[in-house]
């Protein structure tokens, strides 16, 4: 795939407005840029697609970084900046939706997976 860049002319405030923000937000300046454009031009997202969460502490600054590294070596950022409040909130969240579904399917041992039920039926 090949690259090129995309520029525009803005006035040194709005510049400086637009810096300000993006540093706000945690992005650079270039992956809003990116964003925005394919916000705008509506590109779907490939549902095709495999690859696994990654979570990264930022000690600095006392935050996360949440990405994708998909199977084809690329990484794709879903949250930077993120609160450890909101990460014990989000896993808080994440384990009930879990249990819920526990229950749904009535596993009781923490090892267990679900059983296709077609091998059920064979008897």
């Amino acid at each position: 795939m090949e690259f090129k860049s995309v520029s525009a002319k803005m006035p040194m405030n709005e510049i400086t407005m637009f810096k300000a923000f993006c540093e706000k937000k945690g992005v650079s300046p270039a992956s809003l840029i990116r964003e925005l454009i394919l916000r705008e031009l509506e590109v779907p997202v490939p549902h095709t697609v495999a690859g696994r969460n990654k979570i990264v502490y930022d000690k600095e600054n006392d935050r996360f970084i949440w990405s994708i590294a998909l199977d084809n070596g690329e990484e794709v950022e879903v949250l930077r900046n993120v609160s450890p409040a909101f990460m014990e909130e989000l896993q808080d969240i994440i384990n009930r939706g879990l249990e819920e579904r526990a229950s749904f399917i009535g596993r009781v041992k923490k090892d267990s997976v679900p059983v296709p039920s077609g091998i059920l039926r064979r008897g």
